[in-house]
């Protein structure tokens, strides 16, 4: 009767012990998905978007009248014959009347991610590389299209928005000795990193009323566009590669930065990162 006792004494003590290391296993689970890695060597200092627009140039303007010619033979080839024919006439239409301003137009929000070295990090580390992958527009646009656009090489200006410069599923910053946005390069022990979201397809400026070229949000504000057309949601995986180890977040972005339509551009700097999660990869 007594080693009876004593068994179930002894059953009922480690089925208690099980039971506390799984309490205690699926806690610390629970714990990292929620709160991540305590301390990284580099995280989030700052995020800063500019957000403007502006008339396309010549090799953009061509590449994109290009696309949606072959976008419209597309539709001719799926049988959707009557739209297209209108969309020929209205195009024909168009081009028979003449402006004095006549340019295709791209809202631009230009993103500069700036990551800080942890000064409570005791180890030594370095940037190897930083990531951006799994793009998402989450929330799109009601008129025109969003693309990612990558820093381009050459000397007129950090963007050109051609195929050549999309982001299709990553962009890689290299870590250096200092930042080189053009060549993708990030200092390795912080520095910045920046991609740009551009809807392409917000429309036309045609006047024959200014005696100048009208510049930024004006030109949407003489298009007619509105701040509520030009609204969209953005998320992309941040993934920052040290020397001993690796680890992501996922970001999310409304943009553009505040109501653009009728100002030059519109500025928004972003410190709150409470809710940015690291976790190891």
């Amino acid at each position: 009767m007594k080693d009876s006792v004593k068994q179930r004494i002894k059953f009922s003590i480690v089925i208690l012990i099980i039971v506390i290391a799984i309490s205690f296993a699926v806690f610390s689970v629970v714990r990292y998905n929620v709160e991540g890695e305590k301390k990284v060597p580099f995280s989030l200092g700052k995020i800063i978007v500019i957000s403007t627009a502006r008339t396309m140039d010549a090799d953009e303007k061509q590449e994109y009248n290009a696309s949606n010619v072959k976008e419209n033979n597309q539709e001719v080839k799926n049988g959707e014959n009557e739209d297209v024919d209108q969309n020929v006439q209205n195009n024909v239409q168009n081009q028979d009347e003449k402006y004095i301003w006549d340019e295709r137009v791209v809202q631009t929000n230009d993103i500069y991610i700036f990551l800080d070295r942890n000064k409570d990090y005791e180890k030594n580390e370095i940037i190897k590389s930083v990531k951006i992958e799994n793009l998402k527009v989450i929330e799109n646009v009601k008129t025109g299209n969003i693309q990612a656009y990558m820093p381009n090489s050459l000397e007129d200006g950090l963007y050109r928005y051609l195929n050549e410069y999309l982001i299709n599923s990553s962009l890689t910053y290299i870590g250096a000795t200092a930042d080189n946005k053009k060549n993708l390069e990030i200092g390795n022990q912080g520095g910045c990193i920046c991609l740009s979201f551009a809807n392409v397809g917000v429309g036309d400026y045609k006047s024959n009323d200014d005696q100048e070229m009208q510049q930024g949000g004006t030109i949407l504000q003489k298009m007619n566009v509105t701040d509520e057309s030009l609204k969209f949601k953005v998320s992309f995986d941040l993934i920052i590669e040290a020397l001993n180890l690796s680890y992501k977040t996922n970001i999310e972005l409304e943009l553009p930065a505040e109501d653009l339509v009728g100002v030059r551009e519109t500025h928004k700097e972003i410190t709150d990162f409470s809710n940015i999660v690291f976790k190891r990869i």
